[in-house]
C-alpha cells in the first residue's frame, strides 16, 4: 500500500510576492499632508562691534571679585536735597541764594535759624550776626502787619535774646534796631518779653524804634512805661501827629497826661504880628493876579476874615501858621488861581474837600517830616504842594516854604516868593500857547 505523504508548496516567484506587497500598501490609507514649514523672519544683522579705542585696548578688564570679597566693595549712594546742600562749595553757595534767603525759604524758617546759631561756636562773626539778626526780623515783619503775639513770635523772640550776647557790636546796628523794632511790633500783650526786648534797647536808639517800644507799652495797657516811651520818642525825632494818628494809642487820646505830654511836643507857636507882611504879600499878589488875567484865566479871590478868626481856625486843628499867610488871609480867605486852590481859614477848622485832599497826599508821600507840615496850596496837580514847615525836617533846616513837586522839595524864602514863582511859571507857560 502506497503511503500518503504531504506535498510540498511550491515557492511562489519572488516577483509576485513583491507585487503583493504593493498591493497591500496600496490599501492604506494615505497619510495626511504635512503643512508647510513657515518662513522664519530674515534675521537683522548683528551690528558691527566698534574697534575700542587705542588707550581703551591697553586697560585690561576688570576681574570680577571673588564672593567674599563683594561687601567690602562701596556702594553709591542716592543724592538728595540735603546731601546735595552738603556738597556745595562756599562759593556754590554764594552764587545759589544768600544764607538769609535758605533760612526764610526752608519749610520751618525758626528751625534753620536755630541751627545756624547751633553752628555758631562763640562770638559771632559781624557776617553771622547780620544774617541771624536779618533772618529774624525778616521774619517777624509779615506777624507785625498781619497779627500779634502767639507761639512763633515768643519762640523766635527767646531765640534771639538768648544769643544777644554773641553779636557783639551788632546790637547796636540796623538790623538789631529793626529785629527789635519789628518784635516790638509783632509780640502783641507780653509785659515780660516787652521788658527784656527793651532791656537791649541801644541807648542811642532810632525814633522809629523808641515809637514801636511806646506802641508796644501802650498795646500791653502799661501806662507808666507808655508815657516814658513816648517822652523818649518824642526827644528822638518823633512828633505828636503821629501819636495822634496811631491807632494803638486811641485808648489813651483822652487821658490828661498822654494829651499833656503831647500838647508840650507841639509845633512852637508863632508869635503874630502881621502888619509888616502885608505890603510884600498885596504887591506880589496883584502881580500874579494882573498877569493871569492878562492871558485871561480865571482869577477867584474871597472875602478876607479877620485876625481873630483865623487864630481860633489855628487853634482848632492845633497848627501855627506863618504871619505872612496869616496876612493873605486878611486880604483874601482863600483863592483859585489858575487852577491852584489856597487854604482859606475854613480849610482848617472842617474837612472840606480841598482839606480832604490835603490829608491824603501827607499820608501818601514818603518824605522824611512830611508829617509835620502845613499844607497851605494845592500846587495844579494832585502830588505838588505848596507846605509850611514848621520844624525845617523838610528843608534840612530852619523852618520855611516848601514847594513840593511830585516829591522834589524845592525851599522857598517866603509867600511873596511863592506868588512871584508862579508868576514866572505863568508867563512861560501862558505866553508860549
Amino acid at each position: 500500500m502506497k503511503s500518503r505523504t504531504k506535498a510540498k508548496p511550491k515557492p511562489k516567484p519572488k516577483a509576485k510576492v513583491k507585487a503583493k506587497a504593493k498591493a497591500k500598501k496600496t490599501v492604506k490609507a494615505a497619510p495626511k499632508p504635512k503643512a508647510a514649514p513657515k518662513k522664519a523672519a530674515p534675521k537683522k544683522a548683528a551690528p558691527k562691534k566698534q574697534k575700542p579705542a587705542p588707550e581703551a585696548r591697553k586697560k585690561p578688564k576688570p576681574r570680577k571679585p571673588a564672593p567674599d570679597v563683594m561687601e567690602a566693595v562701596p556702594l553709591p549712594i542716592e543724592v538728595t536735597e540735603t546731601s546735595r546742600r552738603r556738597m556745595l562749595t562756599a562759593r556754590d553757595r554764594s552764587v545759589r541764594s544768600s544764607p538769609v534767603v535758605e533760612i526764610l525759604d526752608d519749610p520751618h524758617p525758626i528751625g534753620a535759624l536755630r541751627r545756624f546759631l547751633d553752628s555758631i561756636r562763640g562770638d559771632a562773626t559781624q557776617q553771622q550776626a547780620q544774617i541771624a539778626l536779618g533772618a529774624a526780623q525778616l521774619m517777624l515783619l509779615p506777624i507785625a502787619r498781619e497779627h500779634r503775639g502767639g507761639s512763633e513770635v515768643k519762640e523766635l523772640v527767646d531765640l534771639v535774646l538768648h544769643r544777644w550776647d554773641d553779636f557783639g557790636e551788632r546790637r547796636t546796628g540796623f538790623h538789631a534796631q529793626e529785629f527789635l523794632r519789628n518784635a516790638f511790633a509783632a509780640i502783641g500783650v507780653d509785659r515780660d518779653r516787652i521788658a527784656r526786648l527793651e532791656g537791649v534797647v541801644p541807648p542811642v536808639a532810632s525814633a522809629e524804634l523808641l515809637f514801636s517800644l511806646a506802641s508796644a507799652h501802650a498795646i500791653a495797657r502799661d501806662k507808666v512805661a507808655m508815657l516814658r516811651s513816648v517822652e523818649a520818642a518824642l526827644a528822638a525825632g518823633a512828633t505828636s501827629a503821629q501819636f495822634r494818628r496811631d491807632a494803638d494809642f486811641l485808648p489813651y487820646q483822652h487821658d490828661p497826661d498822654f494829651a499833656l505830654l503831647l500838647a508840650r511836643a507841639d509845633v512852637p507857636q508863632i508869635p503874630v504880628d502881621v502888619d509888616p507882611h502885608v505890603p510884600a504879600v498885596r504887591a506880589a499878589l496883584d502881580s500874579l493876579v494882573g498877569t493871569l488875567r492878562e492871558y485871561g484865566e480865571q482869577v477867584e479871590l474871597r472875602p478876607p476874615i479877620r485876625l481873630d478868626a483865623i487864630l481860633d481856625a489855628e487853634r482848632a486843628r492845633k497848627i501855627s501858621l506863618p504871619n505872612d499867610y496869616r496876612a493873605l488871609l486878611t486880604i483874601t480867605n482863600g483863592m483859585r488861581l489858575w487852577e491852584h486852590e489856597f487854604f482859606g481859614a475854613g480849610d482848617y477848622r472842617e474837612t472840606t474837600p480841598l482839606a480832604a485832599r490835603a490829608m491824603h497826599w501827607l499820608h501818601g508821600a514818603a518824605v522824611t517830616g512830611i508829617e509835620d507840615c502845613v499844607p497851605l496850596a494845592c500846587w495844579g496837580q494832585p502830588n505838588d504842594w505848596l507846605v509850611y514847615d514848621p520844624r525845617g525836617r523838610v528843608r534840612g533846616g530852619e523852618p520855611g516854604y516848601v514847594l513840593m513837586l511830585n516829591a522834589d522839595e524845592h525851599a522857598l524864602e517866603d509867600l511873596a516868593s511863592a506868588l512871584a514863582h508862579l508868576e514866572v511859571i505863568a508867563r512861560d507857560v501862558l505866553g508860549t500857547n
